[in-house]
């Protein structure tokens, strides 16, 4: 298990780079987050020298049109970070680090979200603030107003917005972990999400 999940590692060195998507599911932010953990778990240096490179280029990405979503926008930059942080895989002040997006996704009025569920609206926002709050930081960057409106529109619609952890909504891959050479490289459904099963579970 361990040698194919080094041959993923090594994988995703070579062609997470080249990844058009930002994104925690399918793109360089869930690799990331990926690297990140097997480093932690495996002991690896280049790995994680690696990883801080690649997260680098991440937040270089951030655009404005990114949508809100978990799967492909801001709220799952902001997740893969905090999981990260909660993980203690990197040292920082995540309302610093996170005010960016942060800010961006408060330009997105909750009140007039129709997406409700957890990939692509309402319901992964509000994971990820749950994920902010179980760390026992204070969570400065989102203002009490946003949160009141937030939590008002998603009352009673969303069933639950407690963090669950990641792997229970992720798809797993469609093919076996010997599999991964030319499959997609994300934690959803891709080669990733081997490593995430191996280091979260």
């Amino acid at each position: 298990m361990k040698e194919n999940l080094r041959k993923i590692a090594d994988y995703l060195l070579l062609y997470s780079p080249y990844m058009p998507d930002i994104g925690l599911f399918h793109g360089k932010m869930g690799v990331v987050v990926a690297m990140y953990l097997y480093a932690g778990k495996y002991r690896d240096g280049l790995i994680s020298e690696y990883a801080w490179e690649l997260f680098q280029q991440i937040y270089d990405g951030i655009h404005s049109s990114m949508s809100v979503g978990l799967e492909c926008g801001l709220s799952g930059i902001g997740y893969g970070t905090t999981v990260m942080y909660k993980q203690g895989l990197i040292d920082c002040d995540l309302n610093s680090v996170l005010a960016e997006i942060d800010s961006k996704i408060m330009e997105h009025d909750p009140r007039r979200m129709k997406d409700l569920s957890v990939r692509t609206g309402m319901g992964g926002l509000m994971r990820y603030i749950a994920l902010r709050q179980s760390t026992g930081e204070p969570l400065e960057t989102f203002d009490a107003q946003y949160l009141t409106e937030l939590y008002a529109t998603a009352e009673g619609i969303i069933p639950c917005c407690q963090e669950a952890g990641i792997m229970s909504i992720l798809n797993a891959p469609q093919f076996f972990i010997e599999e991964y050479l030319e499959q997609p490289l994300g934690i959803d459904g891709g080669g990733a999400y081997y490593i995430l099963k191996d280091t979260l579970t």
